[in-house]
């Protein structure tokens, strides 16, 4: 029998953002079939690298609600079939995506449970630096707008 040490609130929105982590990942792998099917084998890499980094969140979810005594949900996630256009839709979708998981979880903080809040810091600081990062990349992509031999070398770079 476990022991719950966090409130029912929390834990819902903890599961929440599972679910929203799993969403991420799943987004990011429907990005990374697209990006290969376009021919842009380094963006697809590095979508194929942010989705399992999302699944590794989703984890870490999943053993703290086990470790404060909830069980995690396990999300249904719905189909991914909006088509991109190209690499800034892309990126700029996940810019969003990532903005929109920074500000659930500044949320959650926010409910002042200092356990919580242990873990939610871990997950702000990796969202800022998500939002910062899909920022940049946006801004590279605004100056090299429709070239396809800026989009080639910016695609060869995003190869992890």
């Amino acid at each position: 029998m476990k022991t719950e040490i966090i409130n029912t609130k929390l834990a819902e929105k903890l599961n929440q953002a599972l679910e929203s982590e799993m969403y991420a990942s799943h987004l990011y792998r429907h990005f990374a079939t697209q990006m290969q099917f376009k021919g842009y084998f380094g963006t697809q890499s590095f979508f194929l690298h942010e989705s399992n980094d999302e699944l590794t969140h989703f984890q870490k979810l999943v053993d703290f609600l086990n470790d404060v005594g909830y069980q995690a949900i396990m999300p249904s996630v719905p189909e991914c079939d909006e088509e991109i256009t190209g690499l800034k839709d892309a990126f700029e979708v996940a810019f969003e995506t990532e903005k929109d998981l920074l500000n659930l979880y500044v949320g959650i903080y926010k409910e002042n449970d200092p356990i919580v809040q242990e873990i939610v810091l871990d997950f702000i600081e990796i969202q800022r630096k998500a939002v910062g990062e899909y920022g940049d990349l946006l801004a590279r992509l605004s100056i090299i707008k429709d070239d396809p031999c800026g989009l080639l070398i910016f695609d060869q770079e995003m190869k992890q």
